[in-house]
């Protein structure tokens, strides 16, 4: 047997139930736009930190490894003949490689700032949703 229900209070509770059910949308629609919203800046961010350590290491490599395939080069288009080798022309000199060093810390300071900046934006969204949750 079922109960019986009046018409009006049918009709109040679904539209209380539909109040109910599109105010759940809207609430998931804010945390679904936050977390877009989040994972681009995130993303932004990731990629940012990524294009500076692989330019870092680009920039290493280039000054580095220009001078390893000279040598390689070189030996091997003169490897049957005996040659002597002057190993003081073949230093590279205290500028270039200070100038290297300086190029290498700047670009790893950038890349350190922008891990800090990462996390403590991971952090802050972590508190925010710790806070919504909490209420």
């Amino acid at each position: 047997m079922l109960p019986v229900i009046s018409t009006q209070n049918t009709a109040a509770r679904k539209e209380q139930l539909q109040q109910e059910a599109q105010q759940y949308k809207n609430n998931i629609d804010t945390q679904v736009t936050q977390l877009k919203t989040d994972a681009t800046k995130i993303g932004t961010t990731t990629l940012i930190i990524g294009g500076v350590l692989a330019s870092a290491y680009l920039l290493f490599r280039l000054f580095t490894s220009s001078d390893s395939k000279k040598k390689k080069k070189d030996e091997e288009a003169y490897s049957s003949l005996p040659v002597e080798k002057n190993t003081d022309s073949d230093k590279e000199s205290w500028i270039v490689s200070s100038i290297k060093g300086y190029i290498l810390s700047f670009l790893i300071a950038i890349a350190k700032d922008k891990l800090l900046e990462a996390i403590s934006m991971m952090k802050e969204t972590n508190a925010t949703e710790e806070e919504s949750t909490n209420q």
